[in-house]
């Protein structure tokens, strides 16, 4: 009998033993995982940074171009008011000197 209890004894440290390397096993698991996962969470969070600052970059850009283009558009509208002022005083002008040749005459 004593050599079944010895078998016995033998077969609860194997198993207490493959018991805590199972453990062992599971927490290393875990801690890969937690590690894992926190890594991930860090790629994101910087690869959210990175999208946020290339966005901010072509907004900015884009906000340059509009400006540009409504200077631009200023600038024809203004040369635009100024050329039909001008033709409208030349047209009045010689409008005027039509009226006067009517009404001194001359035609």
């Amino acid at each position: 009998m004593c050599a079944a209890h010895e078998d016995i004894d033998k077969i609860h440290e194997s198993e207490t033993a493959a018991r805590e390397r199972i453990e062992d096993a599971e927490k290393q698991a875990r801690a890969i995982r937690e590690e894992a996962d926190k890594e991930a969470k860090s790629l994101m969070a910087k690869a959210e940074q990175d999208a946020k600052k290339t966005a901010s970059k072509m907004l900015s850009k884009i906000e340059e171009e509009k400006s540009k283009i409504e200077s631009k558009m200023f600038k024809e509208t203004d040369q635009n008011i100024k050329n039909v002022r001008e033709t409208a005083v030349k047209r009045k002008d010689e409008a005027e000197k039509t009226v006067y040749k009517i009404l001194v005459g001359e035609n």
